[in-house]
């Protein structure tokens, strides 16, 4: 219970920081991805220091490493919520639809007259303040909320309750059989190693000085180039830029993103090769196709990263293969998992949620997704492919996430673009590119999902599943409290300072975005959608080709998992040099070092990572203090 509550009042002080970080002072996102950085710095405070004073008082005061995962594993639900996950941008979006209506756009005869009455606020004047602020004494119109509050609040616990059942499925293939490497746990694992030890108070971890020194890099850097936001003195040290290349015919954003080189350390050298080359390979195709003419017209929704449509479909084929690979690899355990649930066969281990709880919430909460999205207006056959087509996206981006351990991923494309494209607005019509266009407020940015969350907790709890039984419930718990506290907290913010003087991306980019690409869909469609196929096909065939090759060859160097997400934003803006160093720095300490070198190094790695972190939490609440804006030290 002691856990139960600080995880909640943790989770509780995410959903208020989080969007005060990002729509009031507009610096490091502090949520909003596979390992929140609010997450990992009030674990690193509770394990360091509450913890150690904790078991000094008394022993029976001390956490347990079971309390220690619930707590963990409780902000990670929160992290998967808050500001970039759900409730930064939905509530703009169901609102924007009507504010940013104008005449030029014609959204008021594409759009509004499709809209449910239940998902969106239906007084004009609520939505006006909302986006401008109210007036000197006024109270925030809660009534003109409450229904599509309620409506869309119950759509998500219902999509959280299918991945939490999905991880459960997964769990034992995943975990038990392929033995994923999970680097992602590994910071977590190593703050709270010594627990359950009687006789240390201060865990190893802690007292490795190439921790600290591994901390200190990023954190004085960082301080430093943020104090130049105060005085002219402090003349900033250049960690990003771009770096021209075929005699400047292209150009490569580049980033030192320490939290990205120390994690990635923890990759196996394969993965982390395979992402960075297919990376460079991806932008040098993307010039050569932009050079010879070969391109086809107009982007597509929501598309990660700005690659070019060639690019985006061939990632988006070897998305679908990867996923399509990874259930086929899982067959044998999901047979015995539904023999198990159905009762056919004898449970050889016992889960947090049982087989037959697993596979009944599992449908359960797809029949509820799929009728709540029809009875919004989609047709029958977009709703059920819009629902599969979010279970393929984040089965392959948890898959990638818990095998490369990258903080932050996102699909190359969104169900919805392909849905668009293949059908065209003639088939979908104006009511389901309408219901389309509201459902990026749970399937648009795709950093920060439920699922990731939701196997790395299971992770986590792996040997421990007898004293975490309530693991679900408080899972649920931490649903519930970051959803209510984030949507409380973000109304009050826009009400009070107009959502317009807040986050550009959250009040403008966020519902602007999906509604002017339909806009301009139903204007000009394209004649067919064979050229985009074609991407897919020949993106789906490499991806099969180095499946094959890298099960049938030992040695084959490109791992296929770098593929599907190698030009994605993340990777392309904020990751692909850091993998790049951690690699060298990897293979150089392995091959003159050993193991035992690698071994050594690892608290110095995840030190890079810690310091940023710490870093970013640090002066988000210096710079609100002193009403500094836009100091972004750490970015997916």
């Amino acid at each position: 219970m002691r856990a139960l509550l600080t995880g909640a009042v943790l989770v509780a002080a995410i959903s208020l920081i989080s969007p005060w970080a990002v729509l009031i002072v507009k610096g490091s996102l502090l949520t909003g991805n596979a390992i929140p950085v609010i997450a990992v710095l009030f674990f690193f405070v509770l394990t360091a220091l509450a913890a150690p004073l904790l078991k000094s008082l008394s022993r029976h005061l001390a956490f347990t490493r079971a309390d220690l995962i619930l707590i963990y594993a409780m902000m990670l639900v929160a992290g998967a919520v808050v500001t970039t996950g759900f409730t930064g941008g939905f509530m703009s979006i169901i609102s924007g639809i009507y504010y940013y209506a104008t005449p030029e756009n014609n959204w008021a005869n594409f759009f509004i007259p499709h809209l449910n009455p239940y998902l969106t606020p239906q007084d004009p004047e609520a939505v006006h303040l909302f986006f401008e602020g109210l007036p000197p004494d006024a109270a925030i119109p809660w009534s003109a909320w409450v229904v599509p509050l309620a409506a869309w609040t119950s759509f998500m616990v219902a999509f959280s309750v299918v991945t939490f059942c999905l991880g459960i499925m997964l769990r034992g293939q995943w975990i038990d059989r392929e033995r994923l490497v999970f680097p992602l746990t590994q910071l977590p694992l190593a703050m709270m190693e010594d627990a359950d030890s009687a006789e240390r108070r201060i865990g190893r971890f802690f007292k490795s000085r190439l921790l600290w020194l591994g901390l200190l890099l990023p954190l004085l850097l960082h301080s430093w180039n943020s104090l130049y936001n105060y005085h002219d003195a402090f003349q900033p040290v250049a960690v990003r830029g771009t770096i021209p290349l075929l005699d400047g015919r292209m150009s490569v954003p580049f980033l030192l993103n320490f939290p990205v080189l120390g994690l990635s350390y923890l990759m196996p050298l394969g993965v982390s090769f395979s992402l960075w080359f297919f990376c460079l390979v991806g932008l040098l195709e993307q010039s050569t196709f932009a050079r010879i003419g070969l391109q086809i017209s107009g982007g597509d929704m929501w598309t990660s990263g700005g690659a070019s449509p060639p690019l985006s479909l061939q990632m988006s084929g070897a998305m679908l293969v990867l996923v399509a690979f990874a259930l086929w690899n899982a067959r044998q355990h999901l047979g015995s998992f539904w023999r198990q649930a159905l009762g056919r066969e004898e449970s050889t281990r016992r889960e947090l949620l049982g087989p037959r709880a697993a596979v009944c919430g599992f449908i359960g909460g797809l029949l509820f997704m799929s009728v709540w999205l029809i009875s919004t207006g989609l047709d029958v056959y977009v709703a059920i492919l819009l629902v599969v087509g979010a279970l393929v996206v984040f089965i392959g981006l948890a898959r990638i996430t818990c095998e490369a351990g990258l903080p932050s991923i996102q699909t190359p494309m969104v169900p919805q673009a392909f849905m668009i494209r293949g059908f065209g607005p003639q088939v979908l019509g104006l009511q389901n590119m309408t219901g389309l266009g509201l459902s990026t407020a749970w399937l648009g940015d795709t950093a920060a999902n439920m699922m990731n969350s939701v196997m790395h907790s299971l992770r986590l709890s792996s040997g421990q599943e007898r004293h975490l039984r309530h693991l679900p419930w408080a899972l649920l718990l931490a649903l519930v409290v970051a959803l209510a506290g984030s949507i409380w907290y973000t109304m009050s913010l826009a009400y009070t300072h107009g959502g317009i003087n807040l986050h550009g991306w959250y009040f403008r980019g966020v519902v602007r975005w999906p509604f002017n690409h339909m806009a301009l869909l139903a204007n000009a469609a394209e004649e067919s959608f064979a050229p985009r196929l074609t991407f897919i096909a020949l993106g789906a065939s490499v991806m099969g080709v180095l499946i094959y090759l890298r099960q049938r060859f030992l040695a084959w160097p490109l791992h296929p998992i770098g593929f599907p997400v190698s030009n994605t934003h993340p990777i392309v803006t904020f990751g692909w040099l850091s993998i790049l160093l951690a690699w060298l720095c990897k293979a150089a300490i392995l091959r003159y070092g050993g193991v035992r070198l690698y071994r050594t190094m690892r608290p110095f790695f995840l030190g890079l990572a810690l310091g940023e972190f710490s870093a970013s939490a640090l002066w988000v609440f210096i710079d609100g203090a002193f009403g500094v804006e836009g100091n972004m030290i750490f970015v997916f």
